[in-house]
This record gives structure tokens, C-alpha cells and sequence, in this order.
């Protein structure tokens, strides 16, 4: 397969994974893996690269409430300045072990034996959510942003799916299922263009080798597949069906650990 339909493959991989709660970075580094093209870019760059995509995605789907917070923070509307220090409050932890352990987390990406065991935690907390019921909760407080953070701190690591951490989080913290939905995307923008921002002065490393085209069309797959997959389940949301996504992460962990 030629380097450049080895490009879009990740692309589609990535606008599919990152919001489907079975972890963006497991599948990527994987595949990468398998398909031996660590020579083409590094893998956590060429991952914070195809997540521009799917920043773009994200921004686009929640455009309405974007806004919405930035003219209530303009006015200095109360509830507005509150979610959006919600929001800053879950990105801390995250931010915090990132730069306390950035050499093992980005060293785990070449180890398909803790993918493969994280993709087993993330099936596991998905399929507890089987015994959540109903869709009814609160909204978020400090201490339930603090504990959605927690999770989305431990999403750091390959294989432990994002969406999926922080949204079983917020569920179990007694919040409502459209509102942990939302929450947990919106507090994927910071952390997500603070990431691509630390990344950007590698850019030169991922087109060194004349892959600039390939690249950039993949970037835009990235954000197109990533629109269509939030819009997607955000509508199998009123289903309750999060945890059927828990038995794939289990079969893909498993099968991981398996072939390692």
C-alpha cells in the first residue's frame, strides 16, 4: 500500500475513532504498527496532526454553543463564565500528567502490549455503564468537572478512549446523559489545540519527506469522517447503547494482547 493511501486510511481510522468511544490514539498506534510506516512520521505527531482534523470536526458540530459561551463570556454572564471554568477545571489533570510523564506516554505508543490492556480498561468502563440507568442526572458541578478531568487525564494513554472515559465518568458522577455527552466533547477543544500548539514546532519532521499533499488531504478526511461520526452518535446517545462499544474494545484488547 502506498504511502499515501496509507495516510488516509489513519485519517479515516482517526475521524471514525475519536469520537466513536474506542480510543483514537489504540487504533492509530496500532495500525501503525502493523503497517510498519514509523519511518513516514512519528506516530503521537502524526496523531496530533489528524487530530487538527477532528478539532475542526468538533468546533463545526458545536459551533452554536461555542459561540454562545464566548458572547456570554463577553457580556459577563455568570453561567457562562462557570461552564467555561468547568471546562478548564477538567482539562487540568490531564495537562498536569502529561508533563509529569510525557516520555512514558508517548513511549507507550510503541507498546502493543499496554494498548491492548488499555483497550480492556476502556471495555470495561464502558460495559458498566450497562448498569446505569435511564438518561436523567444533573448538571456538571466543580467536583463532578474534577472527576470527568481525572478520566480524561488517564485518556492520555493509548488505548483508553476519551469520549468513552470521561463520558462513563460523568454518568457514574450522577450527570444527565446530554450533558456529559456535550461536556466531555467540549472539554476535548482545549486539551486537543493546546496538544497540536505544543506539537506544531515538529511540523517540519512530518513533511520532511515530501508527504505535504497526502497530509493535508488526510487532515481534511480526518474532519470530514470525524462530523459524521459525532453527528452519528450523538443520535445513538438516546439509545443508552454506550456500552455495546465496551465487547468491541474488550475483542480488540484482547486480540492485541493476543498477537503481542
Amino acid at each position: 500500500m502506498s504511502e499515501f493511501l496509507q495516510l488516509q486510511l489513519l485519517a479515516i481510522i482517526q475521524g471514525l475513532t475519536e469520537f466513536l468511544p474506542v480510543s483514537s490514539s489504540g487504533h492509530l498506534a496500532l495500525l501503525q504498527n502493523h503497517l510498519a510506516i514509523g519511518d513516514m512520521a512519528d506516530g503521537p505527531l502524526l496523531e496530533i496532526l489528524l487530530h487538527g482534523g477532528t478539532l475542526v470536526a468538533v468546533l463545526c458540530f458545536y459551533r452554536k454553543r461555542i459561540l454562545q459561551l464566548l458572547q456570554g463570556l463577553c457580556r459577563k454572564n455568570p453561567d457562562a463564565w462557570k461552564y467555561s471554568l468547568l471546562i478548564v477545571i477538567a482539562c487540568i489533570p490531564a495537562g498536569i500528567v502529561y508533563f509529569l510523564a510525557h516520555d512514558a506516554i508517548e513511549n507507550a505508543f510503541d507498546s502493543p502490549k499496554a494498548i491492548g490492556a488499555c483497550l480492556v480498561v476502556t471495555g470495561l468502563a464502558l460495559l458498566s455503564l450497562r448498569f446505569k440507568k435511564g438518561l436523567d442526572g444533573d448538571a456538571p458541578t466543580w467536583k463532578k468537572a474534577l472527576g470527568v478531568g481525572l478520566a480524561q487525564a488517564l485518556a492520555i494513554l493509548p488505548g483508553i478512549s476519551r469520549s468513552g472515559s470521561t463520558y462513563a465518568a460523568a454518568r457514574w458522577l450522577n450527570v444527565s446523559s446530554k450533558e456529559a455527552f456535550d461536556f466531555s466533547f467540549l472539554a476535548s477543544i482545549p486539551l486537543i489545540g493546546g496538544a497540536i500548539i505544543l506539537k506544531f514546532r515538529h511540523f517540519s519532521e512530518l513533511t520532511a519527506n515530501g508527504n505535504t499533499p497526502g497530509l493535508v488531504v488526510a487532515t481534511i478526511l480526518s474532519a470530514l469522517v470525524g462530523y459524521a461520526a459525532l453527528w452519528g452518535l450523538s443520535k445513538l446517545r438516546f439509545l443508552g447503547k454506550f456500552w455495546f462499544f465496551g465487547i468491541y474494545c474488550l475483542a480488540i484488547g484482547v486480540m492485541a494482547l493476543l498477537v503481542a
